[in-house]
C-alpha cells in the first residue's frame, strides 16, 4: 500500500504523492514545503468536488511546457447540464487558491503571487502552476459532452441556423454517427454503451 501525505487546506482534507513533501536548504536554512505543481493541484481540485459535491461529474488535467505550467479542470451534472451558480462560484475559488500569479495585460507581464499559501497545520505550499482554468461545461470527448451537444440539436431541431446538422445526422444514421470522426475509438464505443438513444 503506497502512502500518501494527508494535509488540511481550507478545512478540507487532501491526499497528494508522499514525494510532494519536500526539504530543501536555502541561505542556510531548512525549508520544509509541499510542492504544488500542476499534477498535484489539479489533484486538489478534483478531490475538492468529488469530497463535496459527489453527485457532480468532474475532470482535472495539467500541462507543463517552456513557459510555465496549467490545470484545467471541468465540471457539470450527471445530466451534462451547468452546475449550480452558487457551487460553481465555490470550485472557483480554487484558481485564487492555487494559481502562482497573474498576467498584467496592461504591462505584458507576468506576475508571481506575493503572499505565502500554507496548510491549517502551517505547512508551506510552494511552486503553483501559471495558470488554473475551471469551467462549467464538460470535458470534450466526454460521455457528457456529447450528450450536452445532443441535448443542444434536439432543442434546435427547428433552427434553420442548425438545419445542416440535422441532414448531417439523417445521412449518417445517428447523431453519434455523425459525430463519429470527431471521437477516439474509446469515446465512440463509451458513447454506444451509454448514450444508447443518440
Amino acid at each position: 500500500m503506497s502512502k500518501k501525505l494527508k494535509f488540511k487546506l481550507n478545512g478540507t482534507e487532501f491526499l497528494l504523492p508522499l514525494d510532494s513533501y519536500k526539504e530543501s536548504t536555502w541561505g542556510g536554512n531548512l525549508e520544509k514545503y509541499i510542492y504544488m505543481n500542476a499534477k498535484n493541484c489539479a489533484s486538489i481540485i478534483k478531490q475538492f468536488v468529488k469530497k463535496n459535491y459527489p453527485d457532480l461529474k468532474v475532470w482535472a488535467g495539467s500541462d507543463v511546457y517552456s513557459g510555465g505550467s496549467s490545470v484545467r479542470v471541468h465540471v457539470c451534472n450527471a445530466d451534462s447540464t451547468e452546475v449550480d451558480k452558487s457551487v460553481f462560484e465555490e470550485i472557483s475559488k480554487w484558481k485564487w487558491i492555487l494559481q502562482g500569479g497573474n498576467f498584467n495585460g496592461m504591462e505584458d507581464i507576468y506576475e508571481l503571487r506575493e503572499d505565502e499559501v500554507t496548510t491549517e497545520n502551517g505547512m508551506a505550499l510552494k511552486y503553483f502552476p501559471s495558470y488554473v482554468f475551471i469551467e462549467n461545461r464538460p470535458k470534450w470527448g466526454s460521455v457528457e459532452y456529447w450528450l450536452k451537444e445532443y441535448n443542444t440539436l434536439q432543442n434546435n431541431l427547428g433552427n434553420p441556423d442548425y438545419q445542416r446538422m440535422v441532414d448531417g445526422v439523417k445521412k449518417a444514421g445517428s447523431f453519434l454517427e455523425y459525430n463519429k470522426t470527431y471521437m477516439t475509438k474509446g469515446e465512440y464505443n463509451q458513447c454506444v454503451k451509454s448514450l444508447k438513444f443518440v
